[in-house]
């Protein structure tokens, strides 16, 4: 049960830290279909908020704020020029972090830590544009090294 536990955080952490989409920048537009400008806050059905965002020129710029239905910050990071960039942290419902990763004009880029909802480092992993580098970590939940891998 402890493995499938560890194994679901870090999909879970992981999946909301990976970038999908590549590069592909999503554009936003006005009721007028012109590229917007602005604050963008999106909600849930409850009223709270889902996405804190600002608009420039119809792609996100700066601070990005996305959070639990239930009022509590998911993942926290910034957006230069609609693309990621920078550290971006995911948290778990109670706050504690559960990822660190970084990102250079969308791609994969610097340290990644992946945690578990008790603090416990799972993987360390690194990148450089978007490829493998270094040397990859992974401890199980008693924190014991069970795996490295070079790349």
């Amino acid at each position: 049960m402890k493995n499938l536990l560890l194994i679901l955080t870090t999909f879970l952490a992981s999946y909301a830290m990976a970038n999908p989409g590549g590069n592909d920048v999503k554009l936003f537009y006005d009721g007028n279909g012109n590229l917007y400008t602005g604050k963008y806050i999106t909600y849930f059905d409850n009223g709270n908020v889902n996405a804190d965002l600002t608009i420039s020129n119809g792609r996100i710029v700066g601070a990005a704020n996305f959070y639990y239905e239930s009022g509590e910050l998911m993942e926290s990071g910034k957006y230069v020029n609609g693309l990621k960039d920078g550290e971006w942290i995911k948290y778990s419902k109670t706050g504690s972090i559960l990822a660190k990763a970084n990102f250079k004009e969308g791609e994969k880029h610097g340290d990644w830590y992946i945690y578990d909802v008790k603090g416990n480092m799972l993987f360390e992993m690194h990148y450089t544009n978007g490829e493998r580098t270094g040397t990859w970590n992974q401890w199980d939940a008693n924190g014991n090294l069970t795996s490295t891998k070079t790349y």
